[in-house]
């Protein structure tokens, strides 16, 4: 095949990766907004998506990898994989909310949740390290090198953002946390 063939066919797969991934990031959306009943805590759970990119491309830049069709099944994986540290810490925090006030829900959630948040991480990238560090010999090595890049990146973004920002979204996205603030404020 001629240059200009591989370079379409090229083309044509990343397109179709990249629908791929939007799919995946819209029916991730839809199971949590069914799950959650609520889009408001959907929302909030999908920006742990663009805090996983962000640790993906830094990690990818620092290691001077390039981004390959390896890499975006990375992404896409990483899609469903980010989204479980944040759908954990607000199932959570709406169970406990049921029982406390808000504030003291997210503070349980952080203090039970942070432990299993933190070993699946750790152990998710402790797998893919091997394969990140391009161990193995040959081409498929440094070719897979890349999907585990982005999922160690992303994992590891996603993981310290989810932890600090999660709760911050959740404190002003809830309409009963907004409630009882407005009426502290109207009491004094």
């Amino acid at each position: 095949p001629s240059a200009s063939m591989m370079s379409s066919m090229m083309n044509d797969e990343f397109e179709s990766l990249e629908r791929a991934i939007l799919v995946a990031v819209f029916l991730v959306f839809l199971v949590m907004a069914m799950q959650f009943e609520s889009t408001r805590f959907s929302l909030m759970v999908m920006l742990c998506v663009p805090f996983s990119l962000v640790g993906s491309f830094f990690l990818l830049f620092v290691t001077q990898s390039t981004l390959s069709m390896v890499s975006l099944m990375g992404f896409l994986m990483l899609m469903g994989i980010v989204v479980n540290n944040g759908i954990l810490f607000v199932d959570s925090t709406n169970q406990f909310k049921s029982s406390m006030p808000v504030e003291q829900a997210l503070i349980e959630t952080g203090v039970i949740r942070l432990r299993p948040i933190l070993m699946t991480t750790l152990t998710t990238i402790l797998s893919m390290l091997p394969m990140g560090m391009g161990l193995g010999s040959g081409e498929n090595a440094k070719m897979m090198q890349g999907m585990a890049l982005v999922i160690i990146g992303g994992l590891i973004a996603s993981t310290l953002l989810t932890l600090i920002l999660i709760p911050t979204f959740y404190m002003i996205i809830d309409k009963d946390a907004r409630a009882s603030r407005k009426a502290a404020r109207q009491a004094k």
